[in-house]
């Protein structure tokens, strides 16, 4: 039984193996992926530009004190 599992899974693998991709399939996957990347980085720029104009209508806050940054300075001093 174990020699029949076995064989029949080696098979299985070598025919696996040998099975090419299929062209269809692969260049849709490839397209796919280009327009959802073009389209999300087209989407990321437009949002970063009217964040940016958004900036630069807001009045500067004077009086507003901003804590020091103790992320960046050495030994938190």
């Amino acid at each position: 039984m174990q020699r029949f599992d076995r064989n029949s899974r080696k098979r299985a693998e070598a025919e696996a193996e040998t099975v090419p991709l299929d062209p269809i399939a692969l260049t849709l996957a490839l397209w796919l992926g280009l327009v959802v990347g073009v389209t999300g980085l087209i989407r990321l720029s437009e949002t970063a530009a009217a964040n940016a104009a958004r900036m630069q209508d807001q009045q500067p806050r004077t009086g507003v004190m901003m804590p020091r940054p103790l992320a960046f300075t050495p030994y938190g001093s």
